[in-house]
């Protein structure tokens, strides 16, 4: 896709300006005129109006006074994160994650919709939309005040149009899940991405991303996920499929992946391989305590002293070690950030992925990537689902239309 700039014109400055004084706002609230002046660089006459502008639109509010050594106390501009609501939802492979967001993607209630394992999209977006109407009912919101829709899933997703081209954890081909949505909240925009990059939104807004833009995100629990920042934006590829570390090959000729090939390392590195090779250590030892193959159970059973659920979490870690050192060989990251269901119980595997991961090509030369835990909860992926769309009404406004190449 291809974005066409907007001719230099009155507007298109007024435009620009207006951005940079709610970027400032939303970025530093409350803050007074005088800081944004300086910030922006703009004069009081055109931050005046600006301000009056934005005031009258809903967006900000001026707040009491700063506290002053002397002088005049400063009103201060705060930013008006409730004069809209943001719906995030996340699709996994059997429920449905919905959430309700503010405008500065503060999480205000989270709902949990279970569906049938491989459900079609029609059905799963009538559970959608009969849950938005609910969770706006539940916390006594209006329909009218919903802004946008951030959609996340699995698999590979083109961000431009919305369409879920292959996820074959859901069974779905070519799904135009944004569409099908559109038609259901007429003028309400609705953005989608795979899951990865945006829990990779909300760590650049409100976890690792505050201190380093450079860094790659790995998830990992029912899957194996990747998201790579660079200079504090997210690396999408060509099509928007940059980050498929799960289907890269850990073992040739192993075990079958759901997306078609073999030895991929979802299927060694997440509670797949719990499955894959649970199945196969219990022919040999019936007597283990393991009921299921879901990551919560395994980990609490190896903590109970499970011997098949205690192997089983040290060779995922191992083949997790190996990709993650894979990735450190290829991209020399400044440092991989680790997050997902299964980081619950980090504490079983995490010391065992740093020992393989760290015995890399550059640790030969006597440098060490940083390995560290996300700092975030698992409302993050909820918080990176309403960025995607706050990122889209918040950006810069130097594009005119979107063509297709």
């Amino acid at each position: 896709m291809m974005n066409v700039i907007r001719n230099g014109s009155k507007e298109l400055i007024k435009d620009i300006n207006r951005f940079k004084v709610l970027k400032i706002i939303r970025e530093k609230h409350p803050i007074s005129r005088v800081e944004i002046a300086k910030l922006s660089a703009l004069g009081m006459s055109t931050l005046t109006y600006i301000i009056e502008e934005l005031t009258e639109q809903g967006y900000i509010f001026e707040i009491g006074e700063s506290t002053s050594t002397g002088g005049r106390r400063a009103r201060l501009i705060e930013f008006n994160k409730n004069f809209g609501y943001i719906v995030s939802i996340k699709v996994e492979e059997e429920r449905l994650l919905v959430g309700l967001t503010n405008m500065d993607a503060e999480i205000i209630d989270v709902m949990k919709i279970a569906f049938k394992r491989h459900a079609s999209p029609e059905s799963i977006v009538s559970k959608m939309v009969k849950n938005i109407k609910l969770i706006f009912e539940k916390n006594e919101k209006s329909l009218a005040d919903l802004k946008g829709i951030g959609l996340l899933s699995s698999g590979l997703v083109n961000r431009s149009n919305g369409m879920v081209i292959r996820s074959s954890l859901l069974d779905w081909s070519n799904v135009p899940i944004s569409e099908m949505l559109k038609e259901r909240f007429r003028n309400i925009p609705v953005m989608a991405d795979k899951n990865i990059n945006g829990y990779a939104l909300a760590e650049i807004s409100k976890g690792e991303g505050k201190e380093s833009g450079n860094f790659v995100l790995v998830s990992v629990g029912s899957g194996v996920g990747l998201s790579v920042v660079i200079d504090g934006k997210i690396n999408y590829g060509s099509i928007g499929g940059a980050g498929e570390f799960g289907h890269t090959t850990i073992a040739v000729d192993g075990y079958l992946c759901h997306c078609g090939q073999r030895g991929c390392l979802e299927m060694y590195a997440s509670e797949f391989y719990f499955e894959n090779k649970g199945k196969e250590l219990l022919l040999l030892q019936p007597n283990s305590g393991l009921k299921s193959f879901k990551f919560e159970e395994v980990a609490e059973q190896a903590i109970n002293g499970d011997e098949i659920a205690g192997q089983l979490v040290d060779e995922m870690a191992s083949y997790l070690g190996h990709g993650i050192r894979n990735l450190i060989n290829t991209l020399n990251p400044e440092k991989i950030v680790i997050a997902g269901e299964g980081m619950k119980y980090g504490s079983l595997f995490m010391d065992k992925v740093r020992q393989v991961a760290q015995n890399n090509f550059f640790s030969k030369v006597g440098h060490t990537t940083k390995i560290v835990e996300s700092r975030l909860n698992d409302d993050a992926w909820l918080v990176g689902g309403s960025l995607l769309v706050l990122t889209h009404i918040f950006q810069l406004p130097i594009y005119q239309v979107t063509v297709g190449r």
